[in-house]
């Protein structure tokens, strides 16, 4: 995860082999054990079905028979509610211009990973690879793809895109200066075969592969894009020119990738809308089914059943809202506060709502720096007691009701409810208002007060320290102004310092911070397990009580502070997690971090952020009864399959 994708986010079950046996992931029955999970395969459909705009570019001589532009074995997908029936657009909205957007795009138009997110968002399912093998200390994992699988081009898809998506690509120091994977190398068993390496234990890579990040093996056809990379076109200099681009890096990184998606018409793609047509990135995007699309219903209809996908391209979040309320746009999933008019125009906007998990467990995180460069501060905040008292001082519940409007349950920096790694004691610890439990343990740590009873440190003076506060979330402000008046009244000189986030990550990979406010990332199982650095210091500065301790781990020892031998058995316990594939291993080690951070008590929350919702328009079948799940590593709403909806009124 990068530093820009935790500041986006503020802003708002892997079932794998540790042997060498195949690991099949793909029931060959449409209506097997697989079915139940809204996804199975195999070539049990036998009608070969296909939108009626397709038959007649095939009528025409246009297009190849369906069956010729299918795979052998096409995915099977059980819709969410019934089969659909072909036509209409879907209208959508992006903020700010598409290209810039293109997240927006692909978590609806794309998605076509090894591996994805089943409907219920619990569980890893097949998608682009039928089937992995991984060795026993995840070093090494074999893919197996679909046998006459095709580009949107009607050009073969096989190992060979793979292998050129890792070496040409990923592995190219000069196309991608951070891999996504770490260090890998790929090499092609057979066309439909893939062997993909790692130097070291890569036990979460197909955990990673069903994220976003999972488009960089999948999403770079070789055919098309050779013509621009110097390896394989000596004249690529001139090439770039030709094209009004300094040199092959420029061009390059403009026509392909994820990115490209809502501007490049020429680039292939596996997704199940594609660019048909140049767009204005700066009022529209429109993307049409792609003719070569490998998912049938389990009638053998080829999808998607919709058309079209027609992205309007809005100044900024009002906007949306009235376009939403007026049903000009059918889908979006607007801010918790606008939930009254949202369900008050319901009917006007002929539109239903949904439950959305958010990611997060916490609306703000407060974390004390434990290694702070004054040795004074420093061990006021080690001090656990301290950070206790400071924590039972909180009247949560005032906090709730003023700033979030009753919306809310006092909580510390915890996995939520949903997660499989929840632990009541661990969310509820120190959260009950308590001025004579506060004092009680502030007593135990530093009893003594000055005449305006201010409470001494261990040098004498009065404690007084400063919280960082980023603009980028109005509530941290909000929520902070009260948090120090609580912290004022058991003698606690603390004091807000609001900035831009940029500044607060400055100071704190600088370790210039007393505390800072952050995101309360860390809520669901797949973020808990790739991103858990609200729990042990993995990620600097974001792991702001421990900002040296993760530039140690980071470095392996190179920079930073070792850490106490108890953060110290956190890290070697995740580090048994990324070593190992198996489900159950992972989440039993897991735990044990978890367990450690409990009794650690190094952060202090406030409380679990609700439940969020969405909005569908009626118009619009097979969405399901899901609660979606609004974190990036389930790139929320693509795995409910956008693809099997359908539109009911044209």
């Amino acid at each position: 995860m990068t530093r820009r994708d935790v500041l986006r986010i503020s802003g708002v079950a892997l079932t794998a082999a540790v042997t060498t046996s195949a690991c099949d992931l793909l029931s060959t029955e449409p209506t097997g054990a697989g079915a139940g999970a809204g996804t199975s395969g195999g070539n049990g459909a036998k009608k070969t079905k296909e939108a009626p705009q397709l038959a007649a570019m095939v009528k025409q001589g246009k297009l190849p028979p369906l069956a010729q532009r299918l795979p052998a074995e096409p995915l099977v997908v059980q819709p969410n509610e019934k089969i659909g029936t072909y036509g209409g657009d879907w209208h959508l909205l992006i903020e700010g211009e598409a290209y810039s957007n293109a997240a927006t795009i692909y978590a609806v138009a794309g998605y076509e990973n090894m591996v994805r997110w089943d409907p219920t968002f619990k569980k890893i399912i097949p998608n682009v690879a039928t089937k992995y093998e991984v060795n026993e200390d995840s070093t090494e994992y074999v893919f197996t793809l679909r046998k006459g699988m095709k580009w949107s081009d009607g050009k073969p898809f096989t190992a060979s895109d793979v292998v050129f998506a890792v070496e040409d690509v990923l592995m190219n120091k000069e196309l991608t200066t951070a891999p996504p994977f770490g260090e890998m190398g790929a090499e092609q068993v057979d066309e439909q075969t893939v062997k993909v390496t790692f130097a070291k234990p890569n036990g979460l890579f197909v955990n990673y592969l069903a994220t976003r990040r999972g488009a960089y093996l999948t999403d770079y056809p070789r055919h098309y894009l050779e013509q621009f990379h110097p390896k394989y076109n000596p004249d690529h200099a001139a090439a770039a020119k030709a094209l009004d681009f300094k040199d092959w890096l420029a061009v390059f990184q403009d026509v392909s990738g994820s990115w490209s998606f809502g501007r490049n018409v020429k680039k292939p793609t596996l997704n199940a809308w594609l660019l048909t047509a140049a767009s204005d990135t700066k009022s529209r995007i429109v993307v049409s089914r792609n003719p070569y699309y490998w998912k049938v219903d389990p009638e053998g209809s080829q999808l998607p059943y919709i058309d079209n996908l027609v992205y309007e391209v809005i100044p900024g979040e009002e906007a949306g809202l009235l376009k939403l309320l007026n049903g000009e746009v059918e889908w979006g999933e607007p801010e918790l506060k606008d939930k009254p008019v949202v369900s008050q125009y319901r009917e006007r906007g002929d539109y239903r709502l949904y439950d959305v998990v958010p990611e997060a467990m916490n609306v703000a995180c407060i974390y004390p720096n434990l290694n702070h460069e004054n040795p004074v501060k420093r061990e006021i905040f080690s001090n656990k007691n301290f950070r206790i008292g400071l924590s039972h001082a909180i009247n949560r519940a005032e906090i709730v009701k003023a700033v979030f409007q009753r919306q809310g349950e006092p909580w510390q920096v915890a996995p939520r409810k949903e997660s499989v790694y929840y632990d009541e004691e661990m969310a509820k610890q120190y959260v009950d208002y308590d001025v004579a439990k506060a004092n009680a343990a502030l007593d135990q740590a530093f009893p003594d007060k000055d005449s305006k009873g201010i409470r001494l440190g261990p040098d004498g003076k009065p404690i007084s320290f400063t919280v960082d506060v980023a603009n980028i979330v109005p509530t941290w402000a909000d929520v902070m102004n009260l948090v120090v008046g609580f912290w004022q009244k058991v003698g606690v000189d603390a004091r807000m310092n609001t900035g831009s986030p940029e500044l607060v990550v400055e100071r704190g990979e600088a370790n210039k911070h007393d505390m800072s406010v952050w995101a309360g990332e860390g809520g669901l199982d797949g973020v808990v397990l790739l991103n858990p650095y609200n729990y042990l210091p993995l990620l600097s500065p974001y792991s702001f009580f421990g900002v040296r301790w993760a530039q140690w781990y980071i470095s392996r020892g190179k920079s930073g502070e070792a850490p106490p031998p108890d953060v110290r058995q956190q890290m070697d316990l995740y580090d048994q997690v990324n070593a190992t594939a198996d489900q159950d291993q992972q989440v039993r080690l897991m735990k044990e971090v978890l367990k450690i951070a409990k009794e650690r008590f190094h952060a202090i929350g406030i409380s679990m952020l609700p439940d969020g919702y969405g909005v569908i328009t009626n118009r619009v079948a097979n969405w399901g009864k899901f609660t979606t799940q609004g974190a990036w590593v389930y790139t929320s709403p693509a795995p409910t399959n956008p693809f099997q909806f359908y539109i009911t009124k044209p």
